[in-house]
């Protein structure tokens, strides 16, 4: 009887060990993350600063520059709601990119001078080159959205 319930508990064991996996993020879901957060925080402010239309140049600067690395973090992302949620992906996905949004909507409303302040981040895109996107992105989204759970 012993052996049992203990192959039961290693049973369950694993289970919980592979559900906790299914739902964290490997390295590069986690950078994919933040240069989604960092698109998207540019994205709103773009959109909510309309009265500095530089913004919207700068933002559509970026998104031809990073084009690539924007779709390449989609797809990574995609790749991991296709994991954790399998035929409920696309559903995930999607409101994974609404919370997002909605973070970063947030946070323009509620950051004083908010418009002013998102110049920098605008500037220091601009000087960036392919591959330093996901390195700068890790280090602009801190507190702005929950950092995801990493595999280990």
């Amino acid at each position: 009887m012993k052996r049992i319930l203990a192959a039961l508990i290693l049973v369950g064991g694993i289970g919980l060990a592979t559900k906790a996996w299914a739902d964290c993020y490997t390295p590069e879901e986690v950078k994919a993350t933040q240069v989604r957060q960092l698109q998207t925080q540019l994205m709103v402010a773009a959109l909510k600063c309309s009265h500095m239309p530089e913004h919207a140049a700068s933002y559509n600067s970026f998104v031809r520059a990073f084009g690539p690395q924007i779709s390449d973090s989609a797809k990574v992302l995609m790749g991991h709601f296709k994991r954790t949620s399998g035929k409920d992906s696309q559903r995930s996905f999607d409101r994974f990119i609404t919370q997002i949004a909605n973070d970063a909507s947030s946070l323009s409303i509620n950051t004083p001078d908010y418009c002013e302040t998102v110049s920098q981040t605008f500037q220091a895109v601009q000087g960036l080159r392919g591959p330093e996107l996901a390195s700068y992105a890790a280090t602009q989204i801190n507190g702005h959205t929950a950092v995801p759970a990493r595999c280990n």
